[in-house]
């Protein structure tokens, strides 16, 4: 029979092997958005304006199997301190909508927090290029997948912001195949208050 004193020994033993296994479990692998590095010295009131999105890089199915149903998609932003209001204007079903969010500051410039809808978690967002005037490059990671976007103020967009698109997504393991560019036209300039989605106040 046990005494007290040698089971609580054992006790010991057992909780130190245990986390000795814990401490030999190999660490998680990095996200893949914390090794993109935000654009240097990243000015919200520069990036403040319309940007149409010419193009998304992703690995997810989803997204390439719904591209042919690809609306022409508009982004407002507003500065709000540090953060960012983001207005996205694309048409539903013939119709425009408004989807209001806010790209939370997370301490780092050009590095923010979107609160999205689902169970999926937040949404990681990072500026890793722009020059303000004519092209932006966004990163967004969801539950560890990441996708790439170029946006431009003015369509086409220019042979530098493509190209920089292109070996951006390359360094993330992206090919062309999963680029998918989004139409040219048709982009909605308003939409009326029975057509806002509201994700700020929910």
């Amino acid at each position: 029979m046990l005494t007290p004193r040698t089971a609580l020994l054992l006790t010991l033993l057992l909780a130190g092997g245990s986390l000795s296994r814990r401490a030999r479990r190999p660490p998680r692998p990095a996200s893949p958005i914390s090794t993109i590095q935000p654009k240097a010295n990243f000015d919200v009131q520069q990036f403040a304006g319309t940007w149409l999105l010419v193009a998304v890089a992703s690995s997810c199915r989803f997204l390439q199997e719904q591209g042919h149903r690809a609306e022409a998609t508009a982004l407002r932003v507003a500065p709000q301190g540090a953060a960012m209001a983001i207005s996205t204007f694309r048409k539903l079903d013939g119709i425009c909508w408004r989807v209001r969010q806010l790209y939370r500051d997370t301490g780092v410039a050009g590095h923010f927090l979107l609160q999205a809808r689902g169970a999926r978690g937040p949404v990681d967002v990072v500026v890793g290029e722009t020059d303000y005037r004519g092209f932006a490059i966004l990163y967004l990671e969801r539950a560890r997948q990441l996708s790439v976007k170029l946006y431009a103020r003015s369509l086409p967009p220019s042979d530098a912001a493509l190209s920089a698109f292109e070996q951006r997504i390359q360094r993330v393991n992206l090919t062309e195949d999963q680029i998918l560019f989004f139409p040219k036209y048709g982009f909605c300039e308003a939409a009326d208050q029975f057509h806002v989605l509201d994700e700020v106040r929910r």
